[in-house]
Formats: structure tokens, C-alpha cells, sequence
């Protein structure tokens, strides 16, 4: 068997653990590479790194004023260097394959919410790449999704200044389908790939708590760092 990742064998140890346990097509290098999180003190809410340890970072509060739908965050990784060049590989060079790498990385109960909802990406957008790089990593984990919502949005998150990001009007709408619907009392989990800012999944966050659920957490792939 070859990673996924780097493509090399993987020499796994006969042992009576392996013998009943399915192989994973990731070698523990590539596991351990992208897997890296950096060390010291972190926001108890969206996991960014802070000089002194925090329930909610001064970002969070910025965000709960603008939008407090958000209840929970989560993430599977950093925003680390491996996970940058395979991010790359996979949402610019059209490395579809890698969304198989990102779902092996991802240890969550998707079971426990109502829905789970990826971001969207505008037809353009989907146009030029071919698959929404969120959703095709949910089907690649098995994880059952609901498309609930919309974008017309062109410009991508990382061309824009952080006080641009906040000014900017909310990109995302209801899709048709969901518009009427009451969820009151159910839960739903936000997915995207990357959590920069925080103001993709709040801005969803935002449409989306129209349709009454009680509960809306986020859950993306990896958080970026800037301490």
C-alpha cells in the first residue's frame, strides 16, 4: 500500500492489532506532518493562539457582537506549513484526490448534529475548480450533508484585508429548498476548510439562523495562526 500523501510504501508491522484492524493509507510521517498543531496557549472558542490563555480572544468578541449565532468551534488541525502546500495542491492544482488525506485527518462526531451544512462556493467558483473542496471531503469521510445555502461571492477570503472581511456584506443566502423551513430544536454544524478570521462560518452562521435551529457549532479542517 502507497500514501496517499507522499506516495511512498508503507511497511506496516504484522502484529495481531494490524491483522484485524483496517490499514490507513497514510503513513505515519505524512499523519504526523500534517497533523501538527503549535504549541502554547489558545482561545477556548476558535482555538487561535494567544500570549496568555483565554475562554474568548479579543477576535471572538469582535465576531459575538457582529454575529453570536455561533456556539461552538472546532478544528482538526493548524493551518501548518504541510497543511498549507497540501491545501494548495488540492483547491489550486485540482488535486481532487487529497479530499481522501483531509478525511483521514478528521476525528468528529458529524452523528451527533441534526445537519451538517459545508460553505458554499459561488457556480463560478465551482465552475473553475470543478467541486466544492468542503463538500467533497464530507463525502469522502461519509459524513451526510444538507446544501442549505448559497453564494454569488467571486473574490477569494485571502485577497482581502481583515477590515474588509467585516465591512463586507454578508455573500450568503437561503437556498430556495430550505427558505420555509422551521428546524426550531434541531442542530446543525457548519463545515468550511479553513478558518482564517472566523467570518465565512459567522456570516453563515448569520443566514442561516433564519430557519430557527436551537443550536449552530462550526467545524473546519484546519485554523490559521497569526500571534
Amino acid at each position: 500500500m502507497r500514501c496517499l500523501y507522499c506516495h511512498d510504501v508503507i511497511k506496516e508491522e504484522i502484529t495481531l492489532i494490524t491483522l484485524f484492524t483496517k490499514n490507513e493509507p497514510l503513513c505515519l510521517t505524512c499523519r504526523a506532518a500534517l497533523s501538527f498543531k503549535y504549541p502554547g496557549e489558545r482561545c477556548g472558542r476558535c482555538h487561535q493562539l494567544v500570549r496568555k490563555k483565554a475562554d474568548i480572544c479579543a477576535d471572538c468578541h469582535v465576531l459575538i457582537d457582529l454575529y453570536p449565532a455561533v456556539n461552538k468551534i472546532y478544528t482538526a488541525t493548524d493551518y501548518n506549513e504541510e497543511i498549507k502546500m497540501l491545501m494548495h495542491r488540492y483547491k489550486f492544482v485540482k488535486d481532487y484526490a487529497l479530499s481522501e488525506v483531509l478525511a483521514l485527518l478528521i476525528s468528529f462526531n458529524f452523528k451527533c448534529y441534526d445537519y451538517v451544512v459545508p460553505i458554499p462556493v459561488s457556480s463560478a467558483r465551482l465552475k473553475e475548480r470543478t467541486y466544492n473542496q468542503t463538500s467533497a471531503v464530507m463525502r469522502a469521510a461519509g459524513v451526510t450533508y444538507t446544501n442549505m445555502l448559497g453564494t454569488g461571492k467571486m473574490k477569494r477570503q485571502s485577497e482581502l484585508l481583515k477590515h474588509e472581511r467585516l465591512s463586507s456584506t454578508n455573500p450568503f443566502y437561503l437556498l430556495e429548498n430550505v427558505k420555509d423551513m422551521s428546524l426550531s430544536g434541531k442542530s446543525v454544524l457548519i463545515a468550511d476548510d479553513i478558518y482564517t478570521t472566523g467570518i465565512t462560518v459567522h456570516q453563515a452562521a448569520d443566514v442561516i439562523k433564519d430557519i430557527n435551529f436551537q443550536n449552530i457549532d462550526v467545524f473546519t479542517f484546519s485554523k490559521t495562526q497569526h500571534i
